[in-house]
């Protein structure tokens, strides 16, 4: 094993005849790894964090960071890109605009180029080996020891294995946890650079946050995510919600009119030329087993994301630091078997799977019409507020889940009888 340096992060060189060995090993460095192979480097433990991709690299993400990932994670300060204190939520016909503006953050907003790059850097930082450009095609999970297998055949040992590998995760498939491929959102991204001149024009030193529910008829919604010197723009529908019955939409040709429509409403430059957006998939609900023996799913690769929205950062992370600490006790006692490290899938449950469980239910909202309830958005500063709460990470769902529901009722019963009137 070679170990060199390039500016100031350290890499890995595997010599194909010698099998490395690591307490743990990451396989990801997204956010839900690298945050697991630093929280693991605090405590002393020897890991390796491996990626596919050469790093600094780029994702498809729309980059919007609940406020509850800064208190969590206060370190991300440095990594940060504009926040927002504004936003306006537009019903599907954009008739209705829900306006909200704050003196705290509503979002804050990420490049994930530079946002995972520098996630990796805090790591190797703290201690953790790190390889990129090596793809991982098998695992091998024995009674003494867990075996990566790299493409071109070399070896590495540890004692457990995190999978961080994302929606299409390598060690889910190969350690034959269920998946439901079925369970997805689509989406199409462009992050596009503007002048700082440009976004303070259309989005104002407030930075606001666009979202566009059902837009264009799909069953997801829109969104404009102004950052310093980029603004996200794209469109995500949710498969579990689409009408099967009716003729499969192109998600191309729809963010194609979709920019058009921003355009023409004037929230972008209209001689903006913004071509090749990137298309990604989210998984939507959690897998039902992320233990095994040697073995603990995190983030993307585990199902852990918001349902309604898409976001996962906040669950990437959560459950890379819940899965360390687990990993962590389980070394100390010398117990490394699916029993001792289940506690992980208990706590992370307890932590935010009630909220998840509860987006789920919610998730095929999208598929119905929401006009109504984006029109009364507009008339109830309190719906509106719990609604922007709940959807934008800063109170839990499980909490307030009957207060919006009572809420809602109440503002439904008012608007009816108004109107009759």
């Amino acid at each position: 094993m070679l170990q060199f340096q390039i500016g100031d992060l350290a890499y890995l060189e595997c010599n194909s005849g010698l099998t490395m060995k690591y307490d743990v090993v990451i396989v990801g460095a997204g956010p839900s790894g690298s945050t697991s192979a630093k929280c693991l480097a605090e405590k002393g433990v020897k890991a390796l964090l491996i990626d596919k991709k050469k790093f600094p690299r780029d994702k498809p993400c729309g980059g919007g960071l609940p406020t509850k990932v800064l208190n969590r994670f206060p370190y991300v300060l440095d990594l940060i890109e504009s926040i927002s204190y504004r936003s306006i939520t537009y019903s599907a016909s954009l008739k209705y605009r829900m306006k909200i503006q704050r003196d705290k953050p509503i979002i804050a907003t990420i490049l994930r180029k530079n946002f995972d790059y520098g996630l990796v850097k805090i790591a190797v930082a703290k201690g953790v080996d790190f390889l990129d450009e090596k793809t991982v095609t098998d695992i091998k999970i024995l009674k003494d020891k867990a075996i990566i297998i790299l493409e071109g055949g070399q070896k590495i040992e540890s004692q457990i294995v995190i999978g961080a590998d994302g929606v299409r995760s390598v060690i889910v498939e190969k350690s034959n946890l269920v998946k439901n491929s079925e369970d997805i959102c689509v989406c199409l991204v462009k992050e596009q650079p503007m002048t700082e001149e440009q976004i303070n024009k259309y989005f104002s030193e407030k930075r606001t946050v666009h979202i566009f529910i059902k837009i264009l008829g799909i069953a997801g919604y829109g969104w404009i995510f102004p950052k310093k010197k980029h603004v996200n723009i794209g469109i995500g529908e949710f498969e579990s919600a689409i009408d099967k019955s009716k003729h499969k939409k192109n998600l191309k040709e729809i963010y194609e009119k979709y920019i058009k429509t921003l355009k023409e409403n004037n929230l972008l430059p209209r001689d903006l030329k913004i071509n090749n957006p990137k298309g990604s998939t989210l998984p939507i609900f959690p897998i039902d087993k992320t233990f095994a023996d040697r073995l603990l799913i995190c983030g993307d690769a585990a199902g852990f994301i918001n349902s309604i929205t898409g976001e996962g950062i906040y669950y990437a992370m959560t459950s890379g630091e819940i899965a360390a600490n687990v990993i962590n006790e389980a070394l100390k006692v010398n117990d490394t078997s699916e029993g001792f490290l289940s506690k992980y899938q208990k706590l992370w449950e307890d932590e935010f799977g009630k909220d998840l469980k509860l987006f789920g239910r919610f998730n095929k909202q999208w598929g119905k019409v929401s006009e109504k309830f984006v029109r009364l958005l507009t008339k109830d500063k309190k719906l509106a507020k719990l609604t922007m709460g709940v959807t934008g990470g800063q109170i839990s769902i499980s909490r307030y889940r009957l207060a919006i529901i009572f809420r809602y009722i109440y503002v439904s019963f008012k608007d009816r009888f108004n109107r009759d009137k």
